[in-house]
C-alpha cells in the first residue's frame, strides 16, 4: 500500500539565488500534483523550461531547470492551490479513510497557503489597544494614503502635486533664508574690508592685497585689465591725471588703488569717462603727501558710479560710508499657509515676531498674495515695540495679487527693537491666502 501523504508544518514557499550553475532546487513542502507548483525567476512566472518531481510525496521533491538560472536571479517555488472542495459525501454512502484524509490534507494545505499570503501582508499588531478600521477609502488618483485625525482609519491625503509644491516652497524658503544671511554677511564683510588707513593699505600692497604695483610719474589711463592693481604715483614734478575706463566695460566691483609716494602738495586728479560719476561728480582729486585712495565701480545704477575712499591717514570706513546697494538688510514674513505650505485663508492675527540684532533703516516693503482677497482689501502692519511703523498700512486690493506700498512714519530701527508682523483686515467674501511680505532696509 502506498503511504498516505502527510501535510507537515512547513511554509509552502521557498526561494534560492541562482549562481549560473545550479539547476536542481529542492522543496520540502507537499504538493498533490505538478500543477500545484508555481515557479518564478525573479518576478516572472514560468510555464516551461523545468520538470517537477515529488508530487504526492510527504518529503517533498525538487524542481529541475533545463538551464541554470543566471547569477543573482531569485528562484521562487510556491504551492498554489485553487481553493475548492473536490469531494462530496453521500448520505449513508461509503466513508473511506483515504477520501477523508485527502480532503483534510487539501484543506490544511489551503490554510497554509492563506497563512503564507497573510504573512507578507500589512496587518495590525496583536497588541494594539482599541479598534482600527482598516477599510481603504475610495481610490483618488495621485493621492497619498494617510491616517485620519483620530488615528483609527485611513483617508485620502495630499496629492503628489501638493507634496511636490510643499517641497518647492520649503526649498524656496531655505534659499530666501540663505540669501538674507548672505546679504547681511556681505555687508558686514564689505564694511570690514573697507576699514583701512593709507599706511596700512600701502603696507598690505606688498603682501599681495593688490595683484601688482605699477609706478607712474605722468598722466595715464587705467585699462580694463587693471582690476586689483595699485598705482604708485610720484607727483614731485607736478600734477598727475588718471583717467578711468567706462563702467559699462567693467564688471561690478572693479577696483584700483592710487598711492602717492611723494611728500609734495601736487595733486592726483581722477577723471571719469563717458557719463560715469565719481563720488557724485565728474572728477575727484587728492594732494595729501603720501595719501592713498581705493577706487571701485558700482555698475548697478545708471549712470555707472565710481567711489573713491581715503586720503592721507584715513579714519576707518564704516557701514554708513558704503553705497546703499552694498548694505541691504531685508526681513521676510509669511502668512496663510498650511503644514504642507499650500495656501490657506488668512485671519486677523499676529503671524510673526522677532528681535532685531543690528540697527538698520526701513526703506519700504514688498507684498504678494497667492490667493487675492474679495469683497474688501487685505491690510497688513509692522509694529515696532507695539506701535505701527506706518501712517498708511500696506494692503492688497480686491482681486489683486501684488500689494500696494504703505507710507512709513517710522524708519529707524535699533538693535534690540521688537518687530511684529500682523494681518489687520481680510477680504469680506474671500479672505485671501498665501501671503509673502518682505521688509526692505539698509544697515545703518
Amino acid at each position: 500500500m502506498t503511504p498516505h501523504i502527510q501535510i507537515g508544518n512547513i511554509s509552502p514557499r521557498v526561494q534560492y539565488e541562482g549562481d549560473g550553475m545550479q539547476t536542481e532546487f529542492v522543496y520540502l513542502f507537499q504538493i498533490f500534483a505538478d500543477a500545484d507548483m508555481e515557479v518564478y525567476l525573479d518576478d516572472t512566472l514560468q510555464s516551461s523550461g523545468y520538470s517537477i518531481s515529488g508530487a504526492g510525496q510527504t518529503q517533498g521533491g525538487a524542481v529541475t531547470m533545463d538551464s541554470a538560472p543566471l547569477n543573482g536571479v531569485v528562484v521562487t517555488l510556491a504551492r498554489r492551490l485553487p481553493i475548492q472542495r473536490t469531494t462530496d459525501f453521500l448520505e449513508s454512502g461509503e466513508f473511506r479513510a483515504k477520501i477523508i484524509n485527502d480532503e483534510l490534507d487539501y484543506l490544511t494545505a489551503s490554510l497554509q497557503q492563506v497563512t503564507e499570503d497573510q504573512s507578507r501582508s500589512a496587518q495590525m499588531a496583536i497588541t494594539l489597544f482599541g479598534n482600527v478600521d482598516t477599510t481603504l477609502p475610495t481610490p483618488q488618483a495621485n493621492s497619498a494614503l494617510v491616517w485620519n485625525d483620530t488615528a483609527n482609519g485611513f483617508v485620502n491625503g495630499p496629492t503628489v502635486s501638493e507634496i511636490s509644491n510643499a517641497e518647492g516652497y520649503a526649498a524656496d524658503a531655505l534659499v530666501s533664508k540663505n540669501s538674507a544671511l548672505a546679504s547681511a554677511s556681505s555687508a558686514s564683510n564689505s564694511a570690514t574690508a573697507a576699514a583701512s588707513s593709507a599706511t596700512a593699505a600701502q603696507t598690505a600692497a606688498a603682501s599681495n592685497m593688490y595683484s601688482s604695483n605699477e609706478s607712474k610719474t605722468i598722466d595715464f589711463d587705467v585699462l580694463t585689465t587693471d582690476d586689483g592693481k595699485q598705482f604708485l604715483i610720484d607727483t614731485s614734478s607736478g600734477n598727475v591725471t588718471v583717467t578711468l575706463p567706462e563702467g559699462s566695460l567693467l564688471t561690478d566691483g572693479f577696483r584700483i588703488a592710487l598711492g602717492k609716494t611723494s611728500a609734495d602738495n601736487n595733486a592726483v586728479i581722477v577723471n571719469r569717462s563717458g557719463t560715469d560719476t565719481i563720488n557724485g561728480g565728474t572728477t575727484w582729486q587728492f594732494s595729501s603727501p603720501h595719501g592713498q585712495s581705493v577706487i571701485t565701480v558700482d555698475t548697478t545704477p545708471s549712470p555707472d558710479t565710481w567711489f573713491a575712499a581715503g586720503v592721507g591717514v584715513m579714519s576707518p570706513v564704516g557701514v554708513s560710508d558704503l553705497h546703499d546697494n552694498a548694505r541691504p538688510y531685508d526681513i521676510a514674513f509669511v502668512a496663510g499657509y498650511d503644514g504642507t505650505m499650500a495656501a490657506e485663508d488668512i485671519a486677523v492675527q499676529t503671524y510673526g515676531e522677532l528681535v532685531v540684532p543690528r540697527a538698520f533703516t526701513l526703506t519700504g516693503e514688498q507684498l504678494y498674495m497667492d490667493i487675492p482677497p474679495a469683497g474688501s482689501e487685505a491690510i497688513f502692519d509692522i509694529e515696532k515695540n507695539g506701535t505701527s511703523v506706518y501712517s498708511t498700512k500696506p494692503q492688497v486690493a480686491v482681486a489683486a495679487n501684488a500689494g500696494t506700498a504703505g507710507v512709513l512714519s517710522e524708519t529707524s530701527i535699533a538693535a534690540g527693537d521688537r518687530l511684529t508682523f500682523k494681518c489687520t483686515q481680510v477680504g469680506s467674501t474671500v479672505a485671501g491666502g498665501g501671503v509673502r511680505f518682505t521688509l526692505a532696509g539698509k544697515l545703518s
